[in-house]
């Protein structure tokens, strides 16, 4: 794959994380609006709902909306910040210990070419490892330190690996310092 693919599938994937975080905040936002008016009606008391749809110029079928979305809206003190993923995803990158570059090229060829299911959360490192030494790669890539570099990886560490294999952004992927003095 050339560096400008890359780039151009980088940079889309970084729109489309934006996009995703705002539709999140979005809705976010709307469950706050209806918890709010929910509040307030029950406040009121009876007679609350019709009050505040004249206060604030609406049906009072909107108010009924509101206050049904309200009641199905997860509670905003047990939901976590929208993109607590990807920072999770991406603190666990930070900490991985670096390999060369072709071996993360390979990883994620690997990966790619890999259905990864709800199996693959119980053992991912394993799994990772069991892949890499199944597959008939070039001893110059050093299969077996990488078997070994994936069964070493916390759960949390493999499934960061897997994500950023697929959305083929290898350059969250630490690097040795070999490979990133010859990339400057």
């Amino acid at each position: 794959m050339t560096s400008e693919s890359s780039d151009f599938r980088q940079r889309l994937a970084t729109a489309n994380a934006r996009i995703q975080y705002g539709s999140d905040e979005r809705a976010a936002g709307a469950d706050d609006k209806a918890r709010a008016i929910a509040d307030e009606a029950v406040r009121r008391g009876r007679g609350g709902a019709r009050e505040l749809a004249a206060e604030l110029g609406v049906s009072e079928k909107t108010i009924s909306q509101a206050i049904a979305r309200a009641k199905r809206a997860a509670s905003p003190s047990r939901t976590l910040p929208s993109d607590t993923l990807e920072r999770l995803l991406a603190a666990e990158l930070e900490a991985l210990p670096p390999l060369p570059a072709p071996q993360w090229e390979v990883l994620a060829w690997l990966v790619r070419g890999t259905i990864i299911d709800i199996f693959w959360i119980e053992q991912p490192g394993q799994l990772l490892a069991d892949d890499v030494e199944d597959a008939e790669l070039d001893e110059d890539l050093a299969p077996g330190a990488l078997a070994e570099a994936c069964r070493g990886w916390t759960r949390t560490q493999a499934l960061a690996v897997i994500d950023a294999c697929q959305r083929d952004d290898l350059d969250a992927l630490p690097t040795t310092a070999e490979e990133q003095q010859a990339g400057k």
